[in-house]
């Protein structure tokens, strides 16, 4: 059995998990290794701004950077979605209060529409019929939020709109109708090739953008199964609108995660909901054993500056206190001046405030949560509050589905879960999950638990991360390696001569 080593060893420690969007600011294999060795444990391409040519490139420098350092690392293509979005200017333009703007629906692409001077003040939007989801006097928000308007005037697909503050309105710039329901396709022709891409070059994950109902989740399985039936791609939902907070917990249900995109929700919701609303998709997330993300302008200011803000430090801490299953940098380790160093301080965030939580207390408050028609849920449970009854050092889990070191997960327990399996895909995606420590091993087929066990210790101790007398709770199915059911936990004390065969 083989463990890679691991060049990281406070990632054994960090619970919470770090998600880096890679671009041009580190999209060289000395950043990568660099955003590695300081904490990054998923690496997310966001297919907004992304071609294949370049994304392959930079899937090529990960994978190899992560099998240089013997670590997991999960790989997310990030898709674009249904985003509305405004153009016909070939500049940045300056908009003043009060002064009226037009604003044309068109299916044309950005490159096919006559662009105006900018004195002219005509845009257009791929929103369809932006004149039957306004009336006078609703709100239309402009460059990601930042720039406010109100419609004046009803046109045959087009509004006149007036500027209620001064701004810039930069290329492309994000247009927004809090509320309405958008009669835009889920998935668009590039977000079906960027999917199929995904699945045909064996990324870890996919983040949907823009999710709204369950059947969006289905339809993405349909294509990925037709592309390439058995694939183990994971979806994440990116929870970004009205109707999909209408609909999450079907989501959360079908769904392999949750990403909570505060940019885009931050304008779809008044702003001062957002914080419970993050809350509550957390505590529902983890209580249902899936992992979730707490995305956008996390340490914004470090995209420019060497230090965070106090209340960036303490936004970033407060998602760790809420269990988040990870937090993640976009512009800060995409477009930022120093990758590296934003990583270090979240991760410096992460372990002060995880170093100044009771996890041992939170497990215990979960136990209202154990799904009693789930035996392994169950044994998670007892496992969690058996590792620590009895003080052990550790959680050991052999896993081929990866379902027993979620379940251990769902409880946050104060000790590591090491998770041990065969499958490659897996390895790397168990490094989104909360507490959870991925380690590759050769099949366990046809192997006895106590000989699976014995070498699994001699690993982690060979690693450092154990020592002779420590205690493991394991858990695991028997027969080994088959996806059944969890069965199994055993205590066992590392170096202990007492092991016995299964008769």
């Amino acid at each position: 059995m083989m463990l890679a080593p691991s060049p990281v060893r406070q990632q054994t420690r960090r619970r919470t998990k770090i998600v880096c969007t890679i671009g041009p600011a580190s999209e060289n294999p000395d950043c990568i290794r660099d955003l590695i060795r300081e904490g990054m444990n998923v690496a997310r391409i966001n297919f907004s701004h992304c071609k294949y040519d370049e994304a392959l490139n930079r899937v090529r420098m990960l994978r190899e950077a992560r099998e240089e350092l013997g670590v997991p690392l999960a790989i997310m293509l990030d898709t674009k979605g249904p985003e509305v979005r405004m153009f016909g200017y070939s500049k940045p333009v300056l908009l003043a209060k009060d002064e009226t703007l037009y604003i044309e629906s068109t299916d044309r692409q950005p490159e096919e529409v006559t662009v105006h001077p900018p004195e002219k003040k005509h845009f257009y939007t791929n929103l369809p019929r932006v004149d039957k989801l306004c009336q006078t006097g609703t709100r239309v928000l402009l460059q990601d939020g930042f720039i406010e308007t109100e419609v004046v005037q009803l046109h045959q697909g087009a509004v006149t709109v007036r500027v209620l503050n001064d701004g810039l309105l930069k290329d492309k710039a994000h247009l927004a109708v809090p509320g309405a329901d958008y009669p835009i396709p889920f998935m668009s022709e590039k977000d079906r090739k960027d999917i199929r891409f995904a699945v045909e070059n064996d990324f870890e994950y996919i983040a949907l953008s823009f999710v709204r109902t369950a059947k969006d989740i289905a339809d993405v399985r349909a294509l990925v199964k037709e592309v390439r039936p058995g694939s183990p791609i994971r979806l994440i939902a990116k929870i970004e609108d009205k109707q999909a907070l209408a609909n999450i917990y079907d989501i959360i249900r079908d769904s392999d995660g949750i990403m909570v995109a505060r940019g885009d929700l931050g304008i779809e919701v008044p702003i001062e909901e957002l914080p419970g609303l993050q809350k509550n998709i957390v505590r529902r997330c983890y209580l249902a054993g899936k992992p979730v993300i707490v995305a956008t302008q996390m340490l914004e200011s470090m995209t420019e500056k060497p230090y965070p803000t106090r209340a960036e430090v303490t936004d970033t801490a407060n998602a760790v206190m809420d269990l988040t299953s990870a937090v993640m940098l976009s512009g800060e380790t995409a477009n930022g001046a120093h990758p590296a160093r934003v990583v270090n301080m979240m991760a410096r965030i992460i372990d002060r405030t995880e170093a100044a939580t009771d996890y041992r207390t939170l497990a215990r408050v979960t136990h209202d949560y154990v799904d009693r028609g789930n035996i392994t849920n169950i044994m998670a449970y007892s496992a969690v509050e058996t590792a620590h009854d009895w003080n052990a050092k550790a959680i050991a889990v052999i896993t081929a589905s990866g379902i027993g070191a979620q379940a251990l997960s769902k409880y946050r327990p104060g000790i590591p879960i090491y998770a041990f399996t065969h499958h490659e895909a897996l390895y790397h995606q168990l490094a989104l999950n909360w507490g959870v420590v991925p380690f590759r091993i050769e099949d366990p087929d046809g192997q006895l638990f106590s000989e699976v066990a014995k070498k699994t210790m001699a690993a982690l101790r060979s690693e450092g991360l154990v020592a002779n007398g420590d205690r493991l709770v394991y858990m695991a199915s028997s027969p080994l390696g088959k996806r059944l059911p969890t069965n199994t936990m055993r205590c066992e004390v590392v170096g202990d001569k007492a092991f016995h065969d299964e008769p």
